[in-house]
Order: C-alpha cells, then structure tokens, then sequence
C-alpha cells in the first residue's frame, strides 16, 4: 500500500531567536554537505531576529539544487534558514524511517523532476509532499531503519577514527617542528631555513575544465577540500584531454585558492590518485622529493590561517597568488629526521585511506540496499534486531 509524504510527516514551521543561536546549531544550505554528507559548523547567523527552528529527530533537507542531495537527521535543537525544509514525523511513524525515506535517491530524483526554476531550482513544497512513500507497520519501519543505520553508524565511526588520526598527525607535528620537543625545544643546527619553492616540484593551479558525464576524468574542485580531507563524491568528470603534469600524484597537496570562506583550505593526497586533476580554484603544491610527502602535507593543514592571509583582492573576489605562496618560509629537518617521522606517519596515513576506502563500501551497498527495503523486495518481516 502506498501513502503521500503527507501522510507520515508535516512541515515544521516553528521560530526562534537568532539570538539564541550559535555557529555550531544554525544550519543554512552552506553548511550541509551534500551526498547525504551531514552538517558542519556554519560561519555566519542570519541578521534578522528570528528564524525557522527544528529539533532533535527532525529531517532537514536543503531545498535549493535538490541534486545536491543535501540532508541531515538533527541531533540537537537548532534554527537553519528559510531555503532548508524542516520536516517532523507523524505519530507513529519512526523518525529514523522517515530519514531513510528522504535519503532515497529516488526522492532527490522527484524533488527536482518536481522543482521551479532552471539556474537554482528549488523544490515545490507541495509537490514534496504529494511524494508516495511505501506503506509499512511501525515495527517494519524500524528494522528498516536499523538495517540501513548499522552503516551509517560504522561510517561514522570510521570518520571519527580519522579524525582522530589526524588530530595524532598535527600534534606529533607540531611537537617535532614547531615546539622541537624531541630536540630539547631547540631546532637542530643541521636544520635549514627555505622556501617552499625550495622544495616543491611544483606550485601550479589546475586546468580549466569542460564538464561531461562518466568520461573516467575527474576534476576535484573547491567543495571536494574540507577538512584537510578530499571528498570525491563532490567532484565532477570532463572531457578527455592530455594533462600531463597536472595530473595528480600521490603526495600532492592541495590549496583552495581563491573566494572568502575557502581560501587557504588545505588536504594532501595521501592515497593513490587516478585520472585525478583539479580546476584552476585549486593550487597543486608537489613535493620535490619523497621524503617531504608527509612533511608538506601536514605543514599545508597546520598553516592554513597564514596561506589564507596572502589573498589579495577584495571580498567576495580573493585569491591566492602562486608567487606568495613560493615564497612562503620554512624549516627544513635533516634527511634521518624526515626518515624518522615518515616511519611515524606512514601507518597512519594508510589507517586513514583504509578507512576511507571502505567508507565508500559501505556507503555503496547502503544505497543499494535502501531502495530495495523501501519497496519491500527485501522482506524483513521476518528480520530479528
């Protein structure tokens, strides 16, 4: 049996003072991920005195491009803005459920089949809700759910792993080359000042790319660099051509190069890249040899702030340029301490692909399996959780 989305939920349209908001709980299409990514900290409130408010078990979902696929299950009480639709369960009706119902490609699919506008489309509202979900007992809707969330939740815990990781990384770091603990706070005298043209292969931005669909060329962009992390689920393909050097290596870090907000944003390549390049908003910055891979890498994350104060230009119009970024100075630690600390970081930077790796799995066989339990192929009637 078949049911509208009306039927299982209702539009929140609740208020709350901005002024009761902090970054961390407003959430604005800005700081939705997209490919069902979640949330991250937002960088600025709204100026008006009130907003939409959700609350914990609410499904936000962004209603402008609905091809980004932007959503997010809420785990605190918050305020987003007027283009993210706040959507409540109905008695009886499991929350987790409904999430899982909305997180269906094949309702990102009618949302923008159903949507206004050609340059930004937004989705219908009311059409949203004329969305037929499948008809299922509560105690149905629940194993759904957890079947579906015991992925999420082992993605997540590899995310959190990682970022533990990286935590490791910055600090073991830091301690080595900033506060030189290991050295008696003193850098050794065999260490030398340089530049970062000194020991790079190459400072360039990417290509100007032509957009096509699964043409085996991928173009990282602005969007794919959060994190000190690279998320290729955001990256697009483009026509086949000859790069050459711009073809990205194992080692490489990247810098988002220009506009406010992302400028100075930095991740290293830590895995094995593949008809991989980036667009002309990214600055690929090379090792020179294999013994600074891990070095430049986390030197880039750890100095993201002093990368993105040699903008020039004005707001909204900012961008980093290549010479300045030559320029910039640093340490150089002699060859058995570089030796030293890659023995350190190579099986953590291999933890963190690993769990990368099998991130993208997961994910994969989660949304294969989602649209078979929503249209009960898989029969879980039967299913003990």
């Amino acid at each position: 049996m078949k049911y509208n989305l009306s039927d299982i939920c209702d539009y929140v349209r609740g208020k709350v003072d901005v002024a009761s908001l902090i970054y961390e709980n407003y959430i604005s299409t800005e700081n939705m991920i997209s490919n069902k990514g979640g949330i991250t900290s937002a960088s600025s409130l709204p100026s008006v005195a009130q907003t939409q408010s959700f609350q914990v078990g609410d499904i936000l979902v962004s209603n402008i491009r609905p091809y980004f696929k932007k959503i997010w299950f809420a785990e605190f009480n918050g305020g987003c803005s007027n283009d993210v639709l706040v959507l409540r369960a109905k008695d009886g009706i499991s929350k987790k459920f409904l999430y899982y119902v909305l997180t269906d490609d094949t309702f990102f699919n009618y949302s923008m089949l159903t949507s206004k506008g050609t340059k930004m489309p937004r989705g219908d509202k009311a059409a949203i809700m004329k969305y037929e979900v499948p008809g299922f007992t509560y105690k149905e809707q629940e194993k759904i759910a957890k079947i579906l969330e015991a992925f999420d939740k082992k993605i997540q815990l590899n995310l959190n792993i990682n970022d533990n990781l990286e935590q490791q990384a910055a600090a073991i770091f830091r301690s080595w080359f900033v506060n030189c603990v290991p050295f008696g706070g003193i850098a050794p005298d065999e260490w030398k000042n340089v530049t970062l043209e000194d020991i790079t292969a190459m400072v360039s931005r990417g290509i100007t790319p032509k957009y096509a669909d699964d043409t085996g060329q991928i173009i990282i962009n602005q969007k794919c660099i959060r994190n000190h992390m690279i998320d290729l689920s955001l990256a697009r393909n483009h026509r086949p051509k000859v790069i050459n050097d711009k073809w990205l290596r194992f080692g490489d870090l990247l810098i988002n190069s220009t506009g406010d907000g992302t400028l100075g944003r930095a991740a290293p390549i830590w895995f094995q890249p593949h008809n991989l390049t980036v667009d002309s908003h990214v600055t690929i910055v090379r090792p020179a040899t294999e013994n600074l891979i891990f070095y430049i890498g986390l030197w880039g994350t750890q100095h993201e702030k002093e990368i993105e104060s040699l903008h020039t230009g004005s707001t909204g119009q900012t961008e980093l340029p290549r010479d300045r970024v030559k320029a910039m100075e640093l340490v150089l630690p002699d060859s058995k301490t570089l030796a030293h600390f890659n023995s350190v970081m190579a099986p953590m930077a291999s933890a963190i692909v690993t769990n990368l790796e099998e991130n993208q799995r997961l994910a994969a066989l989660r949304d294969a399996l989602l649209p078979k339990l929503m249209s009960g192929e898989i029969d879980v009637s039967s299913v003990k959780i």
